[in-house]
């Protein structure tokens, strides 16, 4: 990259104008109670009084009575377990709530920073900020602050299993994999990857992880409400493919940023674009399962396959992205590298094409994943593990 610290101070202070500017212009919609915090601070309330989760016509009840009138419901899509860590947001208003969570966004945004430190040594060496600026500056960043996402929580825990399985401890890092099922989209894949790379250690503590959740889950809920669960997720998946109830579940295809919503939008929703959202994401699963075990490029896979995927939690792509700029800010970059960097670096302009590139044409992003997927290369540190490759053995 060869950049000097005046143009990186140039660049990433643009950035983070750039992305202040647009968490003050998604704040209006925070006054008025549109953000996803809504769903998960109705959620909490719901649990903290007993009411059953996962009913549309609660959630759409209980919302209007807690944060906003509105004839549809952002539905709680995570699994019930989650709903308990937004119980303390609920003992007092959604603003308050809100401002809290923001707080504690942005703490487990600077712990991040500090688990990925020993990972980073090349970019805190050539400028102490830029790690730092580089999230801070990640418009994905803070689209989730603005909107209340979990992305945040999402993101510490991949951090922190790429650490575990960066210090020989697989079994932990299954249990950190574990904690991210919160969006299970993510989770399941890169867990099947893991198998498929037979790194049995990581999946007994995945296992054993996701079967602790799982009965709390139902424990909290029922067995009944745990199905109806069940039946919420395919509702929403029929939805998300019929134009006319998309609202109803707050779910639009041609803002996701996957290959779902790549050919379902260019499709317009034809059979065709199903067809070739399930063929290229086998391809994924197949390229991903041919090369060394490595979170990173699971990672990038299970962004790439999900079903459901929002500009916000492209957040993840921080952990693959500052190791590709830790590696190569000095260095020469040639071959298949080359894709990876430039990627990266496109992506980490998200606050400059952001001001072109609208919510319904966010599905065009899933390009620069893709390549950032195929173009990610293993590459070794004289002084620490493979910055790219998972250390465990099976």
């Amino acid at each position: 990259m060869f950049l000097t610290k005046g143009q990186l101070r140039l660049y990433l202070g643009a950035l983070l104008i750039l992305q202040l500017l647009t968490c003050a212009t998604l704040f209006q919609g925070t006054r008025a109670g549109m953000t996803d915090f809504r769903t998960y601070y109705t959620a909490g309330h719901m649990l903290r009084d007993g009411n059953a989760l996962y009913d549309y016509q609660a959630e759409v009840v209980a919302q209007s009575a807690l944060v906003s009138p509105n004839p549809n419901a952002l539905p709680f899509v995570s699994l019930p377990y989650a709903a308990l860590l937004f119980v303390p947001f609920t003992f007092g208003s959604y603003l308050a709530g809100y401002f809290l969570f923001s707080a504690l966004n942005l703490c487990l945004c600077f712990l991040a920073l500090h688990i990925l430190r020993p990972y980073t040594a090349s970019l805190n060496a050539k400028w102490k900020p830029l790690t730092t600026l580089l999230f801070l500056s990640f418009m994905p960043l803070g689209v989730a602050l603005s909107f209340g996402q979990v992305s945040f929580l999402l993101l510490i825990l991949y951090c922190a299993c790429f650490a575990a399985l960066q210090t020989d401890r697989p079994f932990l890092a299954g249990i950190f994999l574990s904690l991210a099922l919160i969006k299970f989209q993510y989770a399941l894949p890169i867990a099947f990857l893991f198998l498929l790379w037979r790194q049995w250690r990581f999946s007994a503590g995945f296992l054993c992880g996701a079967s602790v959740l799982t009965l709390i889950s139902l424990l909290i809920t029922g067995p009944t409400a745990f199905a109806a669960y069940l039946r919420s997720l395919i509702s929403m998946s029929r939805a998300s493919s019929t134009a006319a109830i998309e609202p109803r579940y707050g779910m639009f295809p041609q803002q996701m940023p996957n290959l779902y919503g790549l050919f379902h939008t260019i499709s317009h929703g034809a059979t065709w674009g199903d067809a070739l959202t399930i063929l290229f994401s086998l391809l994924v699963i197949v390229w991903a399962a041919t090369r060394k075990p490595s979170l990173p490029v699971a990672l990038l896979a299970g962004l790439l396959v999900s079903y459901h995927l929002y500009l916000y939690d492209l957040t993840l792509l921080l952990l693959p992205m500052s190791l590709v700029f830790n590696e190569y800010i000095d260095s020469p970059v040639s071959g298949l590298a080359k894709g990876s960097l430039y990627a990266s670096v496109f992506m980490a302009l998200a606050s400059f094409w952001g001001r072109f590139i609208t919510f319904d044409s966010h599905y065009l992003v899933a390009i620069p994943v893709a390549v950032l997927f195929v173009c990610l290369r293993p590459t070794r540190s004289s002084t620490l593990p493979s910055a790219f490759a998972s250390s465990s053995q099976s």
